[in-house]
């Protein structure tokens, strides 16, 4: 337990490193700190992803199945599905943990990813950020129409409205791409789900019913949308590995500052004290000489009063 704190903590003291040189706002500071208390006391220190890594694929599969399957069967759209489906499902899901006041979308924005609620609550807000229309907690789900590229949805792919989360919010997260993926083995269950959908929206009334006829008679224009947005998610993906890398290169530059500037100090240190030695090591030689000198005109006046006497 100690060295898990000492690993836990070395990271939190790296951040805070790397905040105070980049001159980080109070504000965002606390939040971040907050943020890591939260983790260790909810004993969410763990890289979940980084320790299923190390099993065998069939031992991983069935951890995956045995914590994250019943959550996945809450979600109207996969209820029913085919249990091969929802294996590979299980396997793609991701946890993600927001902060107080974080948006996990906003009204507008292009959707890549649905989103279960395991622990905590979230709010569907007005763009004001003050009018609630509805409170998620465990189980609910959000944001999975905006993944299943509906024929004729009059929302594309967008999302339709505001979530926040309202304290933290543990929940599970399955992308657009993991999703189509999946589904590439399974054409049925993919023109089942695209069916819910429909129906979903139809109740809204966020359906073209001519588009959509117009895009099931073209079905090649389905698969060039889906090519694009893959293309688009691609870029995404890479311009977050770039993020990623450009961070973790500012915090080794800032470790090797820090190296340097305690080598330089060290060295100083050790140079003063050398000059300090040579220093008091000449004094005491011009100490030596001085005594030296006197011993010497002491003796030659000394053999000078014998020599008049004589």
């Amino acid at each position: 337990m100690n060295a898990s704190r000492a690993e836990f903590q070395s990271k939190m003291d790296s951040i805070k490193q790397y905040m105070n040189m980049r001159k980080v706002s109070r504000d965002l500071e606390a939040r971040v700190i907050r943020w890591f208390d939260y983790l260790w006391s909810h004993n969410k220190s763990l890289d979940e992803e980084t320790i299923l890594q190390s099993l065998p694929e069939k031992l991983r599969a069935e951890i995956a199945i045995h914590v994250h399957l019943d959550t996945l069967k809450r979600v109207s759209i996969f209820s029913d599905c085919d249990p091969g489906l929802l294996v590979e499902l299980v396997l793609k899901l991701k946890p993600q943990i927001f902060s107080p006041g974080d948006y996990v979308c906003r009204k507008g924005d292009i959707g890549r990813e649905m989103y279960i609620v395991k622990l905590g609550k979230l709010q569907v807000v007005g763009e004001d950020g003050k009018t609630v229309f509805a409170t998620l907690s465990e189980g609910s789900y959000f944001g999975e129409i905006s993944i299943l590229n509906v024929p004729g949805s009059l929302t594309g792919n967008r999302r339709t409205a505001n979530v926040r989360s309202v304290g933290y919010s543990d929940c599970f997260c399955l992308s657009k791409d993991d999703l189509l993926d999946a589904l590439k083995e399974y054409p049925e269950a993919r023109a089942i789900l695209e069916e819910r959908g429909r129906t979903i929206l139809m109740k809204d009334g966020l359906i073209d019913e001519e588009a959509a006829k117009r895009k099931n008679q073209d079905p090649t224009h389905q698969e060039a949308l889906e090519r694009v947005e893959g293309l688009d998610s691609k870029v995404n993906h890479q311009q977050q590995r770039f993020s990623r890398l450009v961070a973790e290169y500012s915090n080794s530059q800032m470790k090797l500052k820090q190296r340097l500037t305690r080598v330089e100090k060290k060295l100083k240190s050790l140079q003063r004290n050398g000059d300090s030695t040579s220093e008091r090591s000449r004094l005491r030689g011009d100490s030596e000489n001085e005594i030296t000198d006197r011993r010497d005109n002491i003796s030659q006046k000394s053999d000078n009063e014998k020599s008049k006497d004589d």
